[in-house]
């Protein structure tokens, strides 16, 4: 199978599709074409449109800027479009949207709802070598952000746990809380010390994961891993698709809430793993056996 995946540069776009990819290469012999796409969508279809493009079979990409490139490729292929997300353009543009459960959308004949994004984590060992990592992300335009209420559930969870703890900063971790995590004299991370696949590798080990909830994606990821997970609070968690994320895998029982954990309600690992980009792949290959 021939497969443009088109990229943005950004890491958590890039993942999803990279997961697809991989999980389709389980299942059959692919070729797998790059092609990188930067500002502005519409600029970069132009260019698409002008220079020579591989033969392909299928196009993937995630991120509102690779939409009309994707769309262009595939007019231009004849390719199967795989859009991973809900897109900002008509849904029906695209053979297929992969969109995750918790966006609210209807499933149809061109629509795969997936339990979170797609990622390429795949299951660690049943018997788990390392301990407990603890992900914090920083604050954004979903949630405020708190260094006391922060550091107060951090010791919490430190003076009960009775596991190795690694403390792993995000690029949106702000400085202030850099500084406080330093005064909890314990193993830290900081993001800009670790390459682009550290957490691939890391999160398969790990027995258990706390996540921010601003961070909910990583939280799906250690789903992925199989990792018992809880996620640690944060204030002014607005309503919106983020939020809904991180209270689906509360309500799935795959993660418990710091307030749960700290009333005696135990972390627990899921009966199996997620594996979205797996049962995705399975699903194109169904629709489209021709591809394989």
């Amino acid at each position: 199978m021939e497969i443009a995946r088109i990229c943005d540069g950004k890491r958590g776009h890039e993942n999803q599709s990279l997961g697809l990819v991989q999980a389709l290469a389980r299942r059959t012999a692919v070729q797998v074409h790059d092609l990188a796409v930067r500002g502005h969508g519409l600029a970069a279809a132009a260019r698409l449109a002008r220079h020579p493009l591989p033969c392909v079979q299928l196009v993937v990409g995630a991120g509102h800027g690779t939409h009309l490139p994707m769309l262009v490729v595939a007019r231009r292929t004849g390719a199967r479009s795989v859009v991973l997300m809900n897109p900002s353009l008509p849904r029906a543009l695209f053979d297929l949207c992969v969109v995750p459960e918790h966006d609210g959308v209807r499933a149809g004949p061109g629509v795969f709802l997936s339990l979170g994004a797609l990622n390429r984590i795949r299951p660690g060992p049943a018997q788990r070598r390392d301990g407990c990592l603890v992900l914090i992300g920083g604050p954004s335009r979903h949630c405020g952000w708190d260094d006391e209420g922060l550091m107060n559930q951090l010791r919490a969870l430190l003076e009960r746990s009775r596991q190795r703890v690694q403390l792993v900063t995000s690029r949106r971790t702000p400085d202030t809380t850099l500084r406080c995590l330093q005064h909890l004299d314990q193993p830290l991370l900081p993001f800009d010390t670790t390459d682009p696949d550290w957490l691939a590798g890391a999160l398969p080990e790990a027995d258990t994961v706390w996540v921010t909830q601003d961070s909910v994606s990583m939280a799906y990821e250690a789903a992925s891993a199989g990792a018992r997970i809880g996620l640690l609070e944060v204030p002014d968690f607005r309503p919106g698709r983020t939020r809904q994320a991180a209270q689906a895998l509360l309500d799935s029982g795959r993660a418990v809430s710091f307030r749960h954990w700290r009333d005696g309600h135990p972390l627990q690992r899921a009966e199996a793993p997620l594996a979205e980009a797996d049962r995705c792949a399975c699903d194109i290959l169904r629709r489209w056996p021709e591809l394989a």
